[in-house]
Formats: C-alpha cells, sequence, structure tokens
C-alpha cells in the first residue's frame, strides 16, 4: 500500500509535488490575510509588506525551481554575438558584476558616466567595447543635479559627440538619484522598481557603500548583499551591474614619505567579498601625480583584448588622464610621455602593486608571511607591504586562501588565482 502512495524510485520528485502544494495551500491562507489587512486602515503598509516578502521567501523555499545539472555538451557556448554579452569579449555578460575601484576624488563618477555615454551609442570607452548599443540606468547618491549636468555637458564636450549621438545618449541613460535607503530596502523599494520600469541592459550603483547597509568589513554582509539580495534581481531583469567602489586608505606613520597624489583621500576597502563576487575588476591607480592615472583590467582583464606597443603582448593596464581642454569634465587617453618620470621620491623607492607581484607565484599560493618577510627582505616596510597587499585583494588583483588547520585558525595564503570553493574555509 505504501509502495503505491509513494514508489521508492520516484521518492524525491514525490515530495517536491507535496511540499509545493503544501506550500501552495499555505500561500492561499497567508495571502487571504493579507488582503484583509490591506482593508483595513489601521495596518500600516509596511507591515503589509514585510508580511507579502515572507510570503515570497516562504514559496521559494521549497519550490521547483531547483538547479539544474546540465551535461557537458548542453552548456551554452557564448559565441560572438551572444545576447548575453555586455562587455566585449566576454568581459561581462548578463548576470554578472563589474567592480570598479579607484581612489576618492579623481573623478571615479565622471569616468563611469563617459563609459556609459560611450557604451550606449555603441562606442568603446577606453577599449572597452560594448556588444551593442546599451540600455544604461545610474543609480547614485553623491552627486546633485547639476553635478551630473556638468559631468554630462562636460563628456558630450569631450568626446566631440554629434548632435544626433547626443541624443541618442541621453535617450539611452538614465540617472537616478538615491540616499536614502540601503541593503534590502534599497534593493526592494529602489532598484527592483527602477529595474522594472526601465529594462535596463547595465545598471551603476555609483558608489557600493551608500546602499551597502552593513559592515564593509564583514564579509557576511557584503556577500549578503551582492550574493543574495542584488545577484538575483540581475538574474530576474537579466541585466549586469557595474559596481563602484573607493580603494583602501594607504598605510601610515614613518611610510607617509611614499605616498603618492590623492592617497590621503583614500577610504577603507573593506571585505575582499567585493572582489570575489565580481566576475570582473578595473582598478583606476595613482602613480603619483593628480592628472595622469593607470587604468588596470585586473579580474578577468585578458579578455578586453588589449595589446602593448609590440601589437601581440597582451597588456592589462592603461594611462589615462582628465582633459586637456578648459572646463571640459571629461577622462582621455594619456601617452606615456606624460607620465611621472621619477621612480624615486626624497630618496626613497616609490613602492607598487608591481612589486609585491613579482614575489607571488603564477602557479601557486605563497604563505602570507613568507611573502611580507620577502618583501620586507627587499626593503619595503612591513606597513606599506600590508598596505598594498589588501589594495591588491580588494581590486581582485591577487586573492587571499584560507586553510583549515586543525585545532588552530586558518593558515593565510597569497595567490594570484582564486581559492577553489572546495577549499574555502
Amino acid at each position: 500500500m505504501a509502495e503505491a502512495w509513494a514508489p521508492k524510485d520516484n521518492l524525491a520528485d514525490y515530495l517536491d509535488t507535496v511540499l509545493d502544494r503544501a506550500k501552495r495551500r499555505k500561500g492561499l491562507r497567508e495571502n487571504s490575510d493579507v488582503v484583509e489587512a490591506l482593508k483595513n486602515p489601521s495596518v500600516t503598509l509596511a507591515t503589509i509588506r514585510t508580511g507579502m516578502e515572507a510570503i515570497v521567501q516562504d514559496l521559494g523555499e521549497h519550490g521547483r525551481d531547483k538547479p539544474q545539472a546540465l551535461t557537458l555538451d548542453a552548456l551554452d557556448r557564448h559565441r560572438p554575438g551572444h545576447p548575453d554579452e555586455l562587455l566585449q569579449y566576454r568581459f561581462l555578460c548578463r548576470g554578472g558584476g563589474l567592480l570598479f575601484v579607484g581612489p576618492t576624488g579623481i573623478g571615479k563618477s565622471s569616468f563611469t558616466l563617459q563609459c556609459a555615454i560611450n557604451w550606449s551609442i555603441g562606442k568603446p570607452a577606453f577599449d572597452i567595447r560594448p556588444a551593442g548599443t546599451l540600455r544604461i540606468v545610474i543609480v547614485q547618491a553623491e552627486n546633485d543635479q547639476g553635478d551630473m549636468a556638468e559631468i554630462v555637458d562636460g563628456v558630450f564636450r569631450g568626446l566631440g559627440l554629434t548632435q544626433d549621438e547626443q541624443c541618442r545618449a541621453s535617450a539611452a541613460v538614465r540617472i537616478v538619484h538615491s540616499n536614502e535607503q540601503t541593503g534590502q530596502q534599497f534593493c526592494s523599494d529602489v532598484l527592483r522598481p527602477v529595474l522594472q520600469e526601465h529594462n535596463p541592459d547595465l545598471i551603476f550603483i555609483d558608489p557600493i557603500l551608500a546602499f551597502l547597509g552593513g559592515d564593509a568589513n564583514s564579509a557576511k554582509d557584503v556577500g549578503g548583499f551582492l550574493r543574495n539580495q542584488l545577484q538575483p534581481l540581475l538574474k530576474m531583469f537579466n541585466c549586469g551591474v557595474v559596481v563602484i567602489h573607493h580603494t583602501n586608505k594607504p598605510t601610515s606613520g614613518k611610510d607617509k614619505a611614499d605616498w603618492q597624489a590623492g592617497d590621503n583621500a583614500y577610504l577603507g576597502s573593506g571585505s575582499a567579498e567585493f572582489a570575489n563576487w565580481a566576475r570582473a575588476v578595473l582598478i583606476i591607480q595613482n602613480i603619483g601625480s593628480h592628472e595622469v592615472f593607470q587604468l588596470r583590467a585586473g579580474k578577468r582583464g585578458q579578455r578586453l583584448g588589449w595589446l602593448e606597443a609590440d601589437g601581440t603582448t597582451k597588456a592589462y593596464t592603461k594611462l589615462i588622464a582628465h582633459s586637456k581642454e578648459p572646463g571640459a569634465i571629461c577622462w582621455r587617453e594619456a601617452d606615456e610621455s606624460e607620465a611621472p618620470a621619477a621612480t624615486v621620491i626624497k630618496g626613497k623607492k616609490t613602492w607598487t602593486a608591481e612589486d609585491v607581484l613579482a614575489h607571488v607565484p603564477a602557479d601557486r599560493p605563497i604563505d602570507k608571511r613568507g611573502l611580507l618577510s620577502k618583501l620586507e627582505a627587499a626593503q619595503m616596510t612591513q606597513r606599506r607591504a600590508k598596505g598594498l597587499l589588501e589594495e591588491m585583494i580588494s581590486a581582485g588583483i591577487v586573492h587571499e586562501w584560507r586553510i583549515k588547520r586543525t585545532g588552530s585558525r586558518p593558515m593565510l595564503q597569497i595567490a594570484r588565482q582564486p581559492q577553489p570553493e572546495a577549499f574555502v574555509v
């Protein structure tokens, strides 16, 4: 009798069906309570919304939308022209996130708006090529309408766009100002309605710290926001996201002699989850000038197709600079001759990420303490070494591995590749 009621060879599917129907019945009962609450003016809308969100969450816990296991030959091959591609060559696709990091006050907002304008009309920005014309929404918290209008006019002028191109960009790029909601409330009350109304291909969040609603140093808070709140919206609305973030502050004390232009404005970079979550990473770095900077393609940088001057060697950096035209808030590619020539400041070497990377093996991790010892042996101060290493981890240039040890804290290692999921502590 029991076998006829629930066949053993189909027990899992049967239990899924039972749970699915039970959830539906419970949802109907709770939904009727929501309807009654809507009729009652004494019940606040916030209370009703919380109840509705609980119903939706509960329905999803045991629903039929299960992960799909694919055979190797069933995988979707992304060939040129694939509809999921946003930035060539699969540098960023729908459902993915691009982390863009840089120091405070150098013009990250103008840089990202310039990218958005170019991509909206199908033009490359600093050799980062869109797969087509993109619909873009920028959600930002720091610039008022006057600031944004100034940047837009400066970019139009600096790029020399025709009237037709300006009209097309103006129609394709939308700007939303929001600085009141954070965390889950930001995703449900700001981001979701914007995605529903405008259906963009790409959304910018500027800056992420304004909307996080948690501890930026906490992997739990950062991962919870990016992976559990933001990521489902990207999947639901079939779009990508550019997350704008600040680089970390530099080291202090006796290392101040090594600081470069703009370093005093650095903010804390927070958890490595920012870079771990992102599918791709772009970084603007100081090179000792207030006008000229280095644009570095970190994670997935090889996909951009940048080449060195010889036309064959892969490149991962570009020199960029503020426009020379008075009053034009715009970025441009810079020539090598514009870069600061000096590598020594006041008799002391200016240490960079390249100096750290030279001691990180290409194919395996290195013990973090061992790496710091190597850098100290190379005459880099410990504070400078730790500061550069934190910045590189945040930018996704290197990754911190945590290796489990019995009866002790995890061993910390540094590698050029992310730690395999199976070994994450």
